[in-house]
């Protein structure tokens, strides 16, 4: 009754997968960016100077 699903080219997917997981990671990042209070960014571009 229940068939084994067989993916032959399974090495295809490493490298979606891979991709996928960089743009999510640098498309948050962005967002996280784009989002920054102003005095928040001002505060952390201080920072390396202080």
């Amino acid at each position: 009754m229940y068939k084994r699903i067989i993916y032959e080219n399974w090495h295809l997917v490493v490298p979606v997968v891979s991709f996928a997981t960089t743009v999510l990671v640098f498309g948050i990042m962005t967002l996280r960016g784009m989002l920054l209070r102003k005095d928040k960014a001002e505060n952390m571009s201080r920072l390396p100077l202080e």
